[in-house]
Parts: C-alpha cells; structure tokens; sequence
C-alpha cells in the first residue's frame, strides 16, 4: 500500500515539475524574441548615432586644421603618426562598437611589422615623390652658420633674397641625411634579414606597391581586414579605420618595386629583374683571364676553398635586393678572404699571398677592383697563387671580382684610396669574410679570428687604433649625433641605441665596454682614432646594411672628412644601423726591440727608465699576451721611394747611421727585428714621433716604472712591456721574411 502511494506522489512531482519547466522555457522564448528586437533597434541606433559622430569628428577635424609652422611640416613618414593616432583615439572613443572598436581603431605599435613598413615606404612617395637617398644631395640640419649666412646671401639679378632662414630650414629637414640613415634602418628591419625569408605572413618586395593591382594579387594592407576579425562575413571590414586607409594610392601606383629600389641605393645602376645580371660583378678565375659572362658565379667548395662549378644567379623578385645579393653570397660561398687591390698594390699582394701559402690557408680569396687591375696583374698574382715554383704552400683559390659594372657613373670617382676598401666590403660574395689590407701580416691562421668569441657574439671582430690625441673637427661628433634613431623611430619600429650616451658620458673609463670606450673617446673627448681596420672579420648576411651605411657616409663629401680614411665608419656604421659589433679589448702596439728613452728629468726616485718602441707597424695582441697581427707590413718604411727625401732632411736619422747614407738605405728596407712590444698608456696618450721620417709614419710607444713621489715603494706603471718567447719570435721573424723577400715569379715562355 505505502509502495503505490509512494509510486503515485512521484508521478504528481514529476508532472509538476514538467509544467514549471515548460512556463520556464516559454517565458525564456517570449524574453529571448524580446531582447533580439531591442538588441536589432539598439544596433541600429548605435550606428546612425556613430555615423552622425564620425561626421561630427570629421567636421571638427577639418575646422581644426591649422598651416603649420614650417618646421613642424612632416618630411618623414613618422611624423605622419602622432596626428594619425590622435584621430584614431578621437573614434575609438566614440565607437559603440564596444565588442569590435579595439580590433578598428588600433595604435600603429599594435600592427605588425609588415603593415608597419608598408605604410612607412609608400609614404614616402605620399610626402615627396622626388625623395632620393643621393649621396650629392644630402645635408645636415644643424646649425651651421658659415654655411647657412652663404646660403642667406642668396640674391637675385635685382637684390631680391631668393631663401630665407624658414626656407632653408625646411630644406635642410627635407634633405637630411639622417632622413637616409632612418630609411636604411627600416629597411634592414623590413626586407633584409629575418623579415625578409618570405615565410606565411611576411611582405613580399613585389607586393609592396601592389595597392589595387592585379586581382588574385593583395597586398599586407589588403589582407588585414581578414587577419583582425576573421573569416565573419557578416562583419563589416575594418579597412578604414586602418593606418592604411588613408593613404593616396595613386601616387605610389605609378612606381615599382625598381624604382624604390634605385632611389633608395642610387649608387647601384637602375636594374629590372631581367637585367639584373647587368649590374653583377664580373669573376675572373685563376685559371684563366677569360672572364665569367656576367650573370655567372663560381661555387666554392667549404672545406677546400677550391671552386667546384659555375651557376647562373636568377634574381628573386619577391626579395629585396640586399637580400638577394644575401642569397648569392649564400650560393657562391660561405666564408672566405677579402682584399683590395689595383694595379698599384701588386707588390704588396704578392707578399699577402706568400704568407697566406706559408700558412696553409684553404679558405677561396676574392680580390676586388673597381677596373684598376690590369689582365698582367691578374696573370701575375694567379700563377703567385698557383706556382710552386713560388712556394711549396698549397694552391690558393683567387678570384677577381671587377665592381666597376656595379657603380652608377656619378658615385665612381668617389671611391678612390682607401674607400675602395667598401667595394670590396659590399661587393664581395661571401656570408662571411676576413678583410685584410695588402700589408697586413697575421701570425695566426686567418680562419681562426672566426672563433673568437667576440665574433661569435656579435658576427664582427674589429681591433683598436693606436689611443692618439689627435682630435676630429669640432662638428663631426655633433654631426653623427644627429645621425642615430629619433624618439618617434625608437617607439614605432623599436630601434633601440646599442650604447646609452648618457651612461658612458657619466661613467669612467675603466667601467665601460671596449665599444662604449670608442664612443666615449670619439663623441665626448673628440679623439679620431679609435678603430684600425687592417684586419677584421664580419658576417655580411647579418650586417650588409651596416656596410651600405658606412659606406654612404664615408664618400659623403660633408662626413667623408671626419676621420681619417675609412677606419672609424666600420664602427659608426654599426652604431648606426642599431647593430651589435665587437672591438677586441686591448690597446694597439708599437712592436720591435725595447730602447731606453732620453729622459731629461730623470731622478732617483725612477725605478726603471722608461723604455719605447718606434715603429711604422701597428700591432695588435692577445689577452695572453701574443701578438696577433701587425699592419704596415715588415719593413722598416713601406714607402722606401721616401728614403732620399728622409735623408736630407731628417738630421736624426744621419746620427742614427753615423752618415753612412747605404747603410741607412739598407736598413729601410730590412726585415723588422720584433722581440717585444709596447702598449702605452690610453689616458695619458703616451704615443709621440720621434722624427718624421717614412711621411711620419713613424710613431713610438712608451712604458715606464717609477716610485710614486714622497712613498717609500708604490709603484706607478704606465703602459705594458710584453716580452714575446723565444720560438714566437722565430716565428714571427719567419713570416715576416717571407712577406719582405717575396718577389714576382719567373714567367715561363
């Protein structure tokens, strides 16, 4: 009985329990069709009232515009942003599209780097579409005031002043060169490089100008609606309230990918992709002087050097042109040696490559020109390179390289002396090189400065000059300040200083980096020599764009003359460029035999007379102390042509021989005796001339020891004496014979 009862109070619950739940869901339907009509109206009112504010905005933004200031008229594409973000805001904020409007109206460091550098290119035409990074037309936006009162001076047939200070003020800012630098930068950040590999996502250099091109064809800007709000259809795109959508797409429409191309490195010849072979290097082997056609390249085998065939290089249009001569480097060779030569620096060649045999070097060489160097001076250092007549070393695989085909007419004649050293920098084709000078002597294998773990660090290796006080003309510094990242380059692309100008300006010397020490020496004391650039190691495919800078502003007439020949542009390139670089961190030499030096104020409190070393060579050594490498080569004077003029006119040297003119014209062209060396004292600039002879090549490093004045046995030491072992002399002595006795072969007929 209780078992039904209980049974039939369940079936009532339950059927109660059915009712309220059927009211509960009918009531739900009847709330659900009422919330989507007032969710529809709501929509619908929300965007007639954002319409109505947008045209509100648009009517405030407009009636706002003022003429601005001439100096606050944008000639950078940056510039261009803050006024953009302010209007984005005004819209973000009134947007009642709250679920959507942060997708819309975003900041431009919310997009990302390809959409960055398409609006940052393509403005470029949008402000100017005659801008050109020409090397003749750049200029300085500084106060100079010789040059700005000449061009003030300016007056017409009638007396009628042609510019005035605003004007030419805005032309300074339009011409810039720190202009050039800032779209170097972003462009090794956009399309060489990392960015540049071309993987899902990554701008294509063909794509850059494709704004309403061929259809099947969009380009980063095309293709963000879909990348912010997805595959939604019934979304409305967010195209135009992009940073995109404002730009006037019919004025970079009319020009291509080449055209960019040839403004932005105007000292390349204007190329196609079909003709790009035109504007290669012209290889020369060494088994024959019948030149490669242009176009065609050797490949060099890694583990010999030797060259293993010949490849035709087809230009990659969806790549930039940095990064396609990246590829060729990449196809031609991995690591190799640099030189650059012309005709009238075949002796000293032969000497390089008489060391370079001496030292079983296997890595392919490539000799650079920019057509000085004859076919008898290709034939002459070829059979140098492959005669065992010569040496008994192994074969070395020399290439020439003639660059000339790869200079615009108006840049060539700027690279004359040492700036053809840069054709050889760029130009060469491989990912990694060891640069030397003809007169370089290195007692080390020239493939180990690759393990060194400061090029591990950064891909370069760099060595310091001798720490002379001689000072750069006031404005250089001033000059290369202006040159670094702007605040609004720092906050949108993220080109963060690589050494922080105010940290090493307070901080002392010893507590600074080798590289900060450099900086600190050239900006704030004013110091020209800080780098030599005898030797030195670089990785291209990370750093060509460093290189393209140094070389732009070294042949550039207003900068050219800041330091002396190319040594300091190698390091300021890096800075500039926003590059990690390496500067080994010892001090350079003075090598040779140790020699009391006359001290006139000499007293007891001297614990050893102070000692130097005078030499024409530049060496450089190890953190354990063994010399590493020399410039200048291993003769007394390299200019032995000098030794006449030295002769009548340099009475220390007659006193020096004791008037025996032969044996003083022996002596400059002897063998270099190297026991020791000397690194003086960098604070204190303990480098000075002890005459003038060799075009006062001739300098003398100094190292002494004293009882510190009134104490009982402190010590002051100033500078360091190395004393080199017994078998490294040998060894140094041996190599420096070969480079000085190496003379041309015998010819066979």
């Amino acid at each position: 009985m209780s078992v039904r009862r209980t049974l039939s109070m369940l079936r009532v619950r339950y059927a109660v329990y059915g009712f309220i739940i059927m009211c509960l869901i009918g009531v739900g339907y009847l709330l659900a069709q009422a919330s989507a009509a007032d969710v529809e109206e709501w929509h619908r009112a929300a965007k007639v009232a954002s319409q109505a504010r947008s045209r509100e905005f648009a009517h405030e933004y407009v009636t706002d515009v003022k003429i601005k200031p001439i100096e606050e008229i944008p000639v950078s594409p940056l510039e261009l942003i803050p006024d953009i973000e302010v209007e984005t805001k005004r819209r973000y904020e009134a947007s009642w599209d709250l679920l959507f409007r942060g997708r819309k109206f975003k900041s431009f460091k919310q997009y990302d780097l390809n959409t960055k550098c398409e609006f940052y290119f393509q403005n470029l035409y949008n402000l100017n579409e005659e801008w050109t990074n020409e090397i003749g037309m750049f200029t300085f936006d500084i106060k100079d005031i010789e040059s700005d009162s000449k061009m003030a001076e300016l007056k017409d047939n009638d007396g009628v002043k042609l510019i005035d200070e605003k004007a030419l003020r805005l032309y300074k800012r339009a011409h810039n060169i720190a202009l050039g630098m800032e779209r170097f930068r972003i462009y090794d950040m956009c399309f060489v490089g990392k960015n540049s590999n071309n993987k899902h996502g990554s701008l294509k250099m063909n794509e850059l100008f494709e704004q309403g091109g061929s259809e099947g064809s969009k380009s980063t800007a095309s293709k963000l609606d879909k990348k912010v709000i997805g595959n939604k259809d019934n979304l409305r795109p967010t195209r135009k309230a992009s940073f995109l959508s404002e730009l006037d797409s019919g004025k970079f429409s009319k020009f291509n990918q080449w055209d960019f191309e040839h403004r932005m490195f105007p000292f390349i010849p204007y190329f196609e992709q079909h003709n790009f072979t035109q504007v290669m290097p012209i290889f020369t082997g060494p088994e024959s002087l019948e030149p490669l056609p242009q176009g065609k390249f050797p490949v060099f085998n890694r583990d010999t050097g030797e060259a293993t065939g010949v490849e035709t290089f087809h230009y990659d249009e969806t790549k930039s042109l940095w990064d396609n001569w990246n590829e060729l480097s990449t196809q031609c060779g991995h690591r190799g040696i640099v030189v650059s030569a012309g005709d009238g620096q075949v002796d000293q060649t032969v000497r390089l490559l008489a060391v370079l045999r001496e030292q079983q070097n296997r890595m392919p060489i490539q000799i650079i020109h920019n057509g000085q160097l004859s076919n008898d001076s290709m034939a002459l250092l070829s059979e140098v390179a492959q005669s065992k007549d010569f040496s008994n070393g192994p074969k070395q695989s020399v290439w020439f390289l003639n660059v000339k085909p790869t200079l615009s007419e108006s840049v060539k004649d700027r690279f004359d002396r040492f700036k053809n050293k840069w054709l050889s920098v760029v130009f060469n084709t491989f990912e990694e090189f060891i640069f030397i000078d003809t007169d370089a002597i290195s007692y080390i294998g020239l493939e180990e400065y690759f393990n060194f773990d400061e090029y591990s660090a950064t891909g370069t290796l760099m060595f310091k000059d001798r720490s002379l006080r001689i000072d750069s003309a006031q404005r250089c510094p001033v000059l290369f300040e202006t040159l670094q990242p702007k605040i609004l380059e720092q906050y949108y692309f993220d080109t963060v200083p690589q050494i922080n100008p105010d940290f090493v300006e307070q901080a002392c010397m010893k507590e600074l980096t080798s590289e900060e020490k450099a900086y600190k020496r050239f900006f704030e004391l004013g110091h020209q020599h800080n780098l030599e650039s005898g030797l030195l190691a670089i990785n291209k495919k990370e750093h060509i764009m460093s290189m393209i800078i140094s070389t732009v502003l070294n042949i550039s007439p207003k900068i050219g003359g800041c330091a002396w020949g190319d040594k300091e542009f190698f390091w300021l390139g890096l800075l500039l460029s926003g590059h990690r670089y390496s500067i080994y961190d010892v001090e350079a030499c003075a090598v040779g035999i140790p020699e009391v030096k006359p001290n006139e104020n000499e007293n007891e409190n001297d614990l050893k007379k102070a000692q130097q070393i005078c030499s024409l060579q530049v060496g450089h050594t190890s953190y354990d102390k063994h010399l590493l490498w020399l410039n200048g080569g291993s003769q007394l004077c390299k200019f032995p042509e000098k030794f006449e003029i030295d002769w009548e006119s340099i009475e220390s040297i007659r006193k020096e021989f004791h008037d025996n003119k032969e044996e003083a014209r022996k002596a400059y062209t002897d063998v270099i005796s190297i026991e020791a060396a000397v690194i003086p004292d960098s604070t204190t600039g303990m480098w000075g001339h002890k005459d003038m002879r060799c075009k006062g090549y001739l300098w003398c490093g100094e190292y002494f020891e004293k009882i510190k004045p009134y104490t009982y046995n402190k010590k002051i030491v100033k500078g360091e004496l190395i004393h080199f072992e017994q078998d490294e002399i040998e060894q140094i002595r041996r190599l420096n014979t070969i480079w000085s006795n190496a003379v041309f072969p015998v010819r066979k007929e």
